[in-house]
């Protein structure tokens, strides 16, 4: 049962993985393609190759990105290698071959926008498969296990620099500010597919009243609270430091609880991405 089960998970996974490449490619065609809008990493290469020699966008990307991912084959692990490998030769596949979608000629900002759109919703679901487009990845996780440089670090990077070259190939300043405009609005949707907008408070309070606050948080809003002792380093004094995580809307109730409680409490507040378990989402892979 269990194996069945596991061929199950990994065909759901590579049909989401299909949907998202078939996005992916939607995004390019109709929208960042027709108004030459430049974008991160190794896809930003094909692109600046068509726009500039006319290169097949498909074919560019699967030159540059395959090499690499044999490459990185023994970095990546097999379920990742392969999941990638696969999104990476079919949105290569059918951005050359989707001759048939219109493109969209109308305004920039709004194909910057549209455009970045459709490609988060995309990626965000190759990602949320275990894969992704490739090439920029390897790189970043070759460079972290030989130079120890974060892969976040080296991702930045590469994706500033294919920018910046991409505006200075196209001799226009505003292309630049567009690719950035989308790939911020690819990476904020994204995120949205993957933790599904459950973005949700983490609250660290100090106080000398720790019992009353957690019983008032418990009762008022019904979230646990776990205590860890602290110590003041300043003052010397022992603390018990109280975290719980709350949901957004119940933020101001839990400040004015501590507020009503202990009103020299020290109290932080921080947005935690997804949360799993009781009183939030159920603990399990979707």
């Amino acid at each position: 049962m269990k194996n069945k089960k596991s061929a199950i998970d990994l065909l759901k996974d590579y049909a989401l993985i299909t949907i998202g490449a078939v996005i992916y490619v939607c995004a390019i065609k109709v929208f960042i393609t027709p108004m030459q809008i430049p974008s991160g990493g190794i896809s930003g290469i094909s692109l600046l190759g068509n726009y500039m020699l006319g290169l097949p966008i498909g074919m560019t990307n699967m030159v540059l990105n395959v090499p690499l991912l044999l490459f990185g084959y023994k970095m990546l692990g097999k379920d990742f290698f392969f999941k990638t490998l696969y999104m990476t030769v079919l949105s290569s596949v059918l951005t050359d071959a989707a001759v048939f979608l219109p493109a969209y000629e109308g305004d920039i900002l709004l194909a910057c926008l549209f455009g970045g759109i459709i490609k988060g919703v995309g990626m965000g679901l190759v990602l949320k498969a275990g894969g992704t487009s490739g090439g920029s990845d390897v790189i970043s996780k070759y460079l972290n296990r030989k130079r120890a440089v974060p892969i976040g670090t080296t991702s930045m990077t590469i994706n500033v620099c294919v920018l910046l070259v991409s505006a200075l190939f196209l001799r226009s300043l505003e292309s630049l500010l567009y690719g950035i405009i989308m790939q911020f609005v690819v990476s904020e949707i994204m995120d949205k597919i993957i933790y599904g907008g459950d973005v949700q408070k983490k609250a660290m309070i100090i106080t000398s009243k720790p019992d009353e606050v957690a019983q008032a948080i418990f009762k008022n809003v019904g979230h646990g609270v776990t205590a860890v002792p602290g110590k003041g380093m300043y003052t010397g004094e022992e603390r018990m430091v109280l975290i719980c995580v709350i949901r957004r809307q119940e933020t101001n109730i839990v400040k004015n609880i501590v507020l009503d409680i202990d009103d020299k409490a020290f109290m932080m507040l921080s947005d935690v991405n997804e949360v799993l378990g009781r009183g939030f989402k159920h603990l399990g892979v979707d």
